[in-house]
């Protein structure tokens, strides 16, 4: 039933976010927006994504004014962590459109603004019974839940209804008529279409709160049986544990699956909990037992910080470890939380430290997403600086750095690669370690964003794009003619991807003379990306060349940068130690794996 009292509900939002997402994707596509104003390009996506919703979270719970004072100061958190966000992505010099910011920036953003709906409408200083002196746990339990279905139901109707498009111009296609089909597959149809699907889908639960009430209350129902599982799981694993922690870190203990595992729990215990003000659905033994399975809860959280502190300190930083200490502080804040629920008295009612470790954990949450993507404590500056602090000081051996993580760390990790590209040696010539820098750079500049109409168009002269190895030596008599006119053979996808296509600049291709058949002539290995496990290999006969084979490697993390293995020369031909098989007329060869 539809509640009369339901607020007017702005579905000319959900248009209005359709165009402007519609024409920022149009001007990203056309290479309209210059890639310098990339951190413009990424605030303005992200405001357009995310304040809609906010909006919609807001309506029914906040006073027009309050709402209008959350736009603007979610607005302007979401705008200039963006902007930073984009102009700290990675620097590509020849990127012809503005690289999108991390996935951890767009969900961080998400999560940020989903939760201070809540923290906002929950706000009630003054209220004799207000949690930590300021919130009204109810208020926030209910908006924060209504919230969370409403989004869910939206996303499950906005499926469906592009499953019924889809059918409905499957079955156009059946008797020959096109036209839905090529209109639901246009961006200029399909972003309108479904941001305004999901603001009517927002819409529908908003004006049925009832049935909004009613699905939540099935699901805690439901999960709430869940949580007496998980204490007898957490609570088993941690007295098991705490037998034998040496053996426990041993095995390898994953702070990973222990977070999540944290996670699930909590939500249980708030299945149970819900907005405070009734007895949970469990029987009277399970109310007075659960309670202590908090400080296993504890131990678990407790675990998962130590097991990534081990981690830290043997391996360093990297940005996912950063967000994992975050995800371990708020755990640790959850079961604290909840172990002092322990110490109220027995007319108190169940668990009463559920609903402040909430909002600490919320809050702890929020603060922590906006100093890991501000600079204040940026998780890839933080990463890449103890990175290159661990080389520095010897901790980490050049050969063993890992520069390809480097590249995985946006704009610091770029200056950091770009830096180590300097480094010579005695004799001037680049060190190995400059070597897989520069290689690191140029192959993560080939995975990003390079444009949504990579050309197939091969160079003129493709021995330029060849670096030849032994070092020194020139490429083959007639190999790079004969190679020029089997680059034509290649499929599209082939020459796009490879060193040889025009708009590669900086990728190099890498060929070594070798004699792999012992016949005192050398073949010449073809790779066409620095990162190709698969090169081909080529030998003359007769005055003409011609592929003999491929080569397929044993172990494709034994290097991450073949150059510098062929530049400083740690190569060398071996005699297959295995014969091959053949079965019919499938021929087996065994690659032997490195161990």
């Amino acid at each position: 039933m539809t509640d009369p009292a339901a607020p007017r509900f702005p579905t000319w939002l959900g248009i209005a976010q359709g165009a402007v997402l519609y024409a920022l994707y149009k001007s990203h596509r056309d290479t309209l927006w210059p890639p310098e104003w990339g951190w413009l390009f990424n605030a303005v996506l992200l405001s357009a994504l995310l304040l809609p919703f906010v909006a919609y979270w807001g309506q029914g719970v906040l006073s027009r004014t309050a709402s209008y004072r959350l736009l603007l100061g979610v607005g302007a958190l979401v705008f200039g962590l963006g902007a930073y966000q984009g102009g700290m992505v990675f620097p590509l010099p020849d990127a012809t459109r503005p690289q999108l910011a991390p996935a951890a920036t767009f969900f961080g953003l998400s999560l940020l603004s989903f939760m201070l709906v809540p923290l906002v409408s929950g706000w009630a200083r003054g209220k004799p019974d207000a949690v930590l002196g300021g919130w009204d746990y109810p208020r926030l339990f209910e908006h924060a839940w209504r919230n969370a279905v409403i989004t869910l139901q939206a996303g499950a109707l906005t499926c469906l209804f592009w499953g019924v498009l889809t059918l409905g111009a499957q079955l156009f296609h059946l008797i020959g008529v096109e036209w839905p089909k090529r209109t639901i597959g246009e961006s200029w149809f399909a972003i309108p279409v479904t941001t305004l699907s999901i603001a009517l889908g927002l819409r529908s639960g908003l004006r049925r709160a009832a049935f909004t009430v009613t699905l939540r209350n099935h699901w805690l129902t439901l999960t709430v049986w869940l949580l007496p599982v998980a204490s007898l799981i957490g609570s088993a694993f941690v007295f098991t544990s705490l037998a034998g922690v040496g053996k426990l870190f041993e095995r390898g203990l994953s702070a990973f699956f222990l977070l999540w595992f944290a996670a699930f729990w909590i939500t249980f215990f708030n299945s149970a909990f819900q907005d405070g003000r009734i007895e949970p659905a469990l029987n009277r033994i399970l109310r007075r037992v659960l309670p202590v399975t908090a400080l296993a809860l504890l131990a678990v959280a407790a675990l998962a910080a130590w097991a990534l502190g081990l981690r830290i300190l043997q391996h360093g930083l990297t940005p996912d470890r950063i967000w994992g200490v975050l995800a371990a502080a708020v755990a640790l804040a959850y079961g604290t939380g909840y172990a002092l629920s322990l110490r109220t008295g027995a007319g108190a009612r169940w668990m009463p430290g559920i609903a402040p470790a909430n909002i600490v954990a919320t809050l702890v949450m929020s603060a922590g997403i906006v100093l890991l993507l501000s600079p204040a404590l940026d998780a890839n500056r933080l990463a890449t600086n103890n990175q290159m602090a661990r080389l520095e000081s010897g901790r980490v051996p050049a050969d063993d750095f890992d520069v390809g993580a480097l590249a995985q760390q946006e704009r610091s990790g770029h200056d950091a690669l770009t830096a180590l590209m300097q480094q010579r040696g005695a004799d001037g010539k680049p060190e190995k370690l400059a070597l897989r820098a520069e290689d690191a750079l140029n192959i993560a500049g080939r995975y990003r964003d390079r444009g949504l109409n990579q050309s197939d168009k091969q160079v003129a002269d493709l021995s330029e794009r060849i670096d030849s190895y032994p070092a020194g030596r020139p490429i083959p008599p007639g190999f790079a003619d004969f190679l020029e006119q089997d680059v034509k053979k290649w499929e599209s996808w082939q020459r796009a991807g490879s060193c040889f296509a025009l708009d590669q600049v900086r990728l190099r291709c890498m060929i070594l003379m070798v004699d792999l058949d012992r016949d005192g002539q050398d073949e010449v290995v073809l790779w066409k990306t620095p990162d190709e496990f698969q090169p081909e290999a080529f030998a003359q006969s007769q005055g003409q060349w011609k592929r003999v084979g491929h080569l397929i490697a044993g172990d494709r993390g034994a290097s991450d940068s073949l150059r510098a293995e062929l530049a400083t020369g740690a190569y060398a031909a071996q005699p297959l130690h295995w014969d091959a098989l053949r079965v019919g007329k499938t021929r087996f060869q065994v690659v032997e794996s490195i161990e």
